[in-house]
Formats: C-alpha cells, structure tokens, sequence
C-alpha cells in the first residue's frame, strides 16, 4: 500500500508540473503557403428572360465632345473624356501630331507626346483632355484628290469635319473593349468619324435593319429633294445584296457656295460621308450612290494588296450607274456611254493592277467600272444567271484577307476557269472589253437569277443554351462568356429561279458560323447557326445581313463563404468531413471549380452553378497520417485540424474530464506511472 500511495502521489506532482502547451499541438505539420485563392475556372454561364442581367462588360468609354470656334475659323476643339473601368491599371493616350493638348486633368505626360494615366498615381478615373485641331484637309489619304480642294473645312459659319482618332494603349487584369462616343456642342451632327457644325434639319429613312439619316445644312442648297435622296439610298441598300449592312449611315450635303471642294464626295471611316449638295441622282455614276457603296465595302478597310486597289472605286463607279438604270433613273444608252469611256486614252493604256502604269490618277474611276461591268456579265452568262458579281462582293467582305489572288478565287468559285481567265485578261493587262448592246445587256442582267436575302428570322427567338438550361428569346444583347447562341437565320428565295446560298454570321467581320444549301424560286428556309464567346468585350455581329452590337460579359464570380470541418481533431487515417460554403452575390449566372486543398495540392474539386443570389455547400472527406495540425483551404477561407495518435486521443479524452490537466500531461503521467509502478513492486 506504501508503495503504491508514493506512486499515485509522484505521478500527481508529476502532471501538476507539466506546462498545458505540450502535447499534441507541438507536432505542427508543415503549413499550406500563404497564396491567394486559386483563380476560379469558368466553363459557361446563362443569361436568359428570367435572370436579369444588369452587369455590362468593362468598357474603356471614351466621350468625345466637339466644340466649334466660331472666332478661329479653320480649327475647332475636342473635350475628350475617359471612364476607366476597374481592371485597367493605366490607360495611354496619343493624340497625334496635329492636335495641340489645351489641358490634361489626371493625365501626366510622357516624353515621346503621349498622356498617361495610371491607378497608382490618380484616385478619379476619369482623365480628361482638350485638345485644339485643324478642321482644314486637303487630302484624306486616298487617290483621287490631288490636294487642290478641300476635303474638310470649317468656315466660321459652318464646318464639315474629321472627328479625332486617338491611339489607345492600356494595362488590364482582365479583358476590357472601348466604346466610344461622339457628340457636337451646341448646333451640328456627328458620326463616328465624320461631324457638321451649324444649322441643319436631319431627314432619314430605313432600309431593312439600316438607318439612313441625310444631313442638310441650312447653309446648303440641295439640288434634288431629301426624299428623292432618301429613297434612292434606301433602293441601294435594299438592292445591293453584298453584306456589311450598319446600323446607321450618315450622309452629310455639302455647301457648295463659297468653298472650293477637292471631290465631289468623300466616304470616310465605316459608314459616313458627305456629298456635294449639287450633286444629282439621274446621272451615271451618281456621287450619293458612289459614295453609299462605300460604306458597304468592309474588305477595302483591310489592308488591301497592289493588284487589287483598283476593285474599290470600279465597283462603287459601276454600281452607282448599274443602280441607278435598274432604278429608271437613267437611260440604257447613257449608262452604256459611262462605262465606254473605260476604252478612251488615257484611262484605257492602263493595267488595272499596276497603277504605276495609270496615266491619269482616275483610271479605277474609269477603265475600272467597264472591266468590272464586262466580268460581271462575263459570269452571269457562264453561270445561267446562278451567280453575279454581288456574290462575289459578298465573299469579299467575309474574308479575313483582300488580296487579289483571293478575289480571283471568289471569282472562279462562282464562275468557273472561264471566267477567271477572262478577269485576269482585262485586269492583268492594258486590254480592254468592248461595251455591250440592250440586247446583250438583257440576255445577261434580265435572265432568270436566284436573289437570296439573309436576316434574323421574324417570329423565331435566339436559342441561347446556358449552365442551367436552354432558353428561347429576342435578340440578346447582353451575354455571358462560355455560352452558347444559336441565331435563326433566314433564307429567302426572292429570284425567279433555283439557287445555291449562303448563310453566315460574322463576328467583328469574321465568320463565325456557316450554311450552304439551294432553294428553289420562292423557297425559304431558316439556317440555326451558332457562336460561343471566349472572352468579354462589344462585339459587331452580322446575322446574315442583320447587324447588331452585342456586349458579352465574364460570368459571376461565385464566393466561398465558409470552411468547416468535422470533426476538428481526429486520429491518423480518421475520415474529416470538409464543407465549404458557396455563394453567388452578384446578378447573373455563375460557374465555378471549388478546389478543396491542403499543404500536398489540390485534395478534391467540384463544380458549381449558381444563379443570382443562390448559395449551395461543397463536401468531401479527407484523412492525414501524419500527426500533426493540418490547413485545409477553399477559396479564400482556411481551416486547421488536428490529428493524434491513438494514445494521444485515448488519454486526451480523460484528460479532458481533469481540470487543468493536458493531454502532454497525461501522457507524461502515464508513462511515469508505468515506469514507478514496476519498480516499487
């Protein structure tokens, strides 16, 4: 009994003196590194008529005010605004050489002329400049003006001008576009890249999904009506069956009275112009006609190669006349003079494909529209009327390329061998074709021919397949990266014979998607073609002729909220329940990959979707061998748990029910109990 009492009474003194932090906690296993939260994989997301959808992509919005200077005739001024959206950390502008910077605010400027803002040296985010500009220009960079009339000018009284271009350049965690935006101060009108100054009475029409608004100065004196104007335009855009339909064209009418014009017409940027407001509707080659060809030619704003230049002022001269008789508006023998003058010196001893051999600076002008006319009868007659030169137009403008060696093979494509030999004779070489009669004129352009037209189907709603389901609506304008749209394209038949077609839809002028077929005289179909955004931005679609801008943007970021697990102390190879806690704050459709990670890697993963507002736990099991605490991390949230050997845990639980007692204690105590007890017996 003696013994066993000094036993009992060593081992008390034994674990009264043993410090409460050893133990189990002593054994820290390596912890995970402090990292952020693994970025968060996104597969899809869902925008449809029930989730709304109030998130816009990050846009650098540049607003460009101008301001006329009555007081300085020949300039004007600009107030250029940015709104810098959060994932751009500094934004660089160039104004160019000719503008002179009035003012900077929250810019700095940098050596080689530019102005810099950047998040790190300014709190507001919305730097702002002012520059002073020459409105006066004698050339805009195009043949066909030799510098001896203006371009753009700007009188005191009234001004037509080239709106600023200015050089963007940033820095961005995540994908941002540009949106931008022109406006006039006071009295005027502006486009993107055109701007009128002064009193002046807007008229416009609508041709399918193209606005047409034709600007007439007060200062002018319109030879033919606005409605005459109007709706010879909106005949050439129903018409012209060759793509790149706008939103909106602007045509501003020039004051001719007191300001000698270098051109009788200038298309500038994507689809604004200004003409002459002499100029007439029932001549060939009209220059309202001319210059609204342009503004239905993508493939002339790429970088177009040598030999084919010439395709850019022929076939905006041939179908300004070629329209213009269709409409009545001219008479056969007139229209067959203008393009004769192609076999006149000295337009006729040039090779359209080497202006080094021009003559006259005009020869695209004038030997360009004969030649382009004869192929298109050329392939017209070869075809049985299948094909014209308006398809080959089209493909044009979906190609990515403009090259020459490319417009043949459009050619050839529709055509045949015969046709592209008879292209490369006239287009190769100083040859040029005979005109043709009324009757030659007929059997080609009055036969039988296939007139497709594409569009967004009427009465048929954009499918739109989401993370959680499928959803049919109107056209969508706001979408989310990873998914999936399917437009309705329709297909009509329009001609007076069978004939193959095309449906496309194009992203920034890129097809996206495809559709080939024939329909017969009167037949329609509906082609369902589908594109899947990558990334966020504004992007310019065209569903068959149908443009539209659509904005897409990233899809929400889903939030882990909470980590736990069960239980927090455990012996080695003992399952843990981990349970993490996710949560879609903002107001759209979300995906995500919940990673569950401890110090060796990645130990489980789940997807996760999640509407506006929904919240849903992720849970797995996990075990550890070592003894030791172990982290466990999801998202931004962390947890520790701990992981005994088996005596640790045996004695911890009756050490538990001992105040003041540890489980180090215990453990010390019983092993010295061990040791005592043998000795004293």
């Amino acid at each position: 009994m003696t013994r066993r009492f000094v036993a009992a009474l060593l081992m008390v003194i034994v674990l009264g003196s043993v410090p409460a932090s050893v133990g189990a906690g002593a054994f820290v296993a390596s912890p995970a590194p402090a990292s952020p939260s693994p970025s968060l994989e996104t597969h899809g997301a869902n925008v449809n008529a029930s989730s709304s959808v109030s998130a816009e992509p990050d846009l650098i919005r540049e607003s460009v005010v101008l301001q006329q200077r009555p007081d300085r005739p020949g300039e004007f001024e600009a107030v250029v605004t940015y709104d810098v959206p959060e994932p751009v950390t500094r934004l660089t502008v160039t104004p160019g050489s000719e503008a002179t910077v009035l003012e900077a605010n929250n810019f700095e400027e940098t050596d080689d002329g530019a102005y810099r803002w950047a998040e790190s040296d300014h709190e507001g985010r919305s730097p702002q400049l002012t520059l002073r500009l020459p409105a006066n220009r004698t050339d805009v960079g195009r043949h066909g003006h030799d510098g001896s009339g203006y371009t753009f000018v700007e009188t005191g009284e009234w001004g037509i001008v080239a709106t600023p271009q200015l050089q963007l350049a940033w820095r961005e965690r995540s994908s941002v576009d540009v949106h931008r935006e022109v406006a006039v101060a006071g009295e005027g009108v502006a486009g993107k890249h055109v701007a009128f100054f002064g009193a002046n009475e807007v008229h416009e029409t609508t041709a399918g999904s193209e606005t047409i608004r034709l600007v007439v100065p007060e200062a002018a004196d319109l030879e033919e009506s606005p409605g005459d104007v109007l709706e010879a335009l909106a005949h050439a855009s129903e018409e012209l069956r060759v793509g790149n339909r706008h939103n909106e064209v602007m045509i501003v009418a020039a004051p001719t009275g007191s300001v000698e014009w270098g051109a009788n017409g200038i298309q500038y940027g994507e689809r604004d112009a200004w003409v002459r407001d002499d100029a007439r509707l029932d001549v060939a080659g009209s220059v309202w006609l001319h210059e609204y060809v342009h503004t239905r030619q993508r493939f002339a704003r790429s970088n177009l190669d040598r030999a084919s230049g010439w395709l850019v002022e022929a076939q905006a001269e041939y179908y300004a006349s070629l329209l213009t008789y269709e409409r009545g508006d001219l008479d056969y023998l007139t229209f067959r003079r203008s393009l004769g003058e192609g076999r006149d010196s000295p337009y006729a001893e040039g090779v359209l494909t080497d202006p080094g051999t021009w003559q006259d600076p005009l020869t695209d002008y004038v030997k360009g529209p004969l030649v382009y006319g004869a192929i298109d009868r050329q392939l017209r007659l070869e075809s049985d009327g299948e094909s014209t030169m308006e398809d080959v137009l089209r493909a044009q403008n979906q190609r990515e390329t403009a090259t020459f060696e490319d417009w043949l093979a459009d050619l050839e494509d529709r055509g045949g061998s015969d046709v592209r030999e008879f292209a490369e004779t006239y287009a190769r070489t100083a040859a040029a074709p005979n005109t043709w009669n009324r009757f030659e004129h007929a059997d080609a352009f009055d036969q039988p021919t296939p007139v497709m037209t594409y569009g967004l189907a009427d009465g048929e709603g954009v499918e739109i397949e989401g993370l959680r389901e499928t959803t049919t609506d109107g056209v969508p304008r706001t979408l989310v990266v990873g998914e999936t749209v399917t437009f309705p394209v329709a297909v009509d038949n329009r001609g007076d014979r069978e004939g193959p077609y095309r449906a496309t839809v194009l992203v920034d002028d890129t097809i996206a998607a495809e559709a080939t077929g024939r329909l017969e005289s009167g037949e329609a179909t509906v082609e369902r073609l589908s594109w899947t955004p990558e990334s966020a931005g504004r992007y310019a679609l065209h569903v068959g002729d149908d443009p539209f801008v659509v904005d897409v943007v990233d899809p929400a970021d889903l939030t882990v909220t909470a980590l736990e697990a069960s239980p927090d102390r455990v012996e080695r190879g003992e399952e843990i329940t981990v349970t993490a806690t996710v949560e879609n704050e903002q107001s759209r459709v979300g995906r995500t990959t919940v990673e569950i990670r401890t110090v060796d890697g990645v130990a489980a993963e789940e997807t996760v979707t999640l509407g506006p507002g929904e919240s849903t736990t992720v849970e797995t099991t996990l075990s550890f061998e070592d003894r030791g605490r172990h982290e466990i991390g999801a998202g931004d949230q962390r947890v520790t748990v701990t992981v005994e050997s088996g005596i640790e845990s045996r004695v911890s639980e009756g050490a538990e029910s001992v105040p003041g007692f540890g489980v180090g204690a215990a453990i010390v105590a019983v092993a010295l109990g061990v040791v005592l007890g043998r000795r004293f017996q």
